[in-house]
């Protein structure tokens, strides 16, 4: 998500280190006990939106570009006094990977990622298989990981990994609508996207 710097980008980051940490700040205690984990949490509604769904739960939020993670931090901030059950990361999904366990998480999010539809591009794809071994590692047995995207070749080449991977059960919904589940609460590009009418597409793996 490419979005400007704005003057207020690095106080918000430095107020809201409780919520909000870069990399080079981590830790595997900093990431412990999360059960639910979002890639790509853009301005942060669906991370807000899946804490308030699932009280119980743990949601970490991971964030690659900056200013993205400052104006997310801006959205989430004034719910931190009530809802204490996530946190968000400025970080590639990559470097997080190491100081999660195995076997830890019941969910994986990944919402409208960038299609990168270049054929030299497609290896950063979150559907790549390299990621879909990284995914298998940290989901419970059960576990399921929720793609969805407005491309349609993106779609059809997804599927294509899954299934060329073996280590998911899939099934796919398309076209998807998040008013008829309980499990995905809309985000802010599935509202535009929509209002536009364009088709959302969704794909459930389910960890073998």
């Amino acid at each position: 998500m490419r979005l400007r710097h704005r003057s207020w980008s690095d106080r918000i980051v430095s107020e809201n280190k409780d919520i909000g940490i870069r990399l080079e700040n981590l830790s595997e205690e900093s990431l412990k006990g999360f059960d639910r984990l979002e890639i790509g949490s853009g301005l942060g509604g669906f991370l807000l939106a899946c804490s308030e769904r699932f009280p119980e739960s743990r949601i970490l939020g991971v964030e690659v570009a900056y200013n993205a993670f400052a104006t997310a931090l801006k959205k989430l901030s004034p719910h931190k006094d009530r809802q204490k059950n996530f946190l968000l990361v400025n970080a590639p999904i990559e470097k997080i990977f190491p100081y999660l366990p195995g076997d830890c998480l019941d969910a994986i999010y990944i919402n409208f990622p960038d299609p990168w539809p270049k054929k030299r591009q497609q290896h950063r794809r979150l559907s790549s298989i390299p990621l879909q071994h990284e995914y298998y590692r940290l989901l419970k047995s059960g576990g399921k990981l929720y793609f969805r995207t407005d491309n349609v070749a993106l779609f059809e080449d997804s599927v294509a990994y899954f299934q060329k991977c073996g280590l998911f059960d899939i099934e796919t919904i398309s076209p998807f609508y998040s008013e008829k589940v309980d499990f995905l609460p809309p985000t802010e590009y599935e509202r535009k996207f929509r209002s536009r009418g364009v088709d959302i597409h969704l794909i459930i793996a389910t960890k073998k």
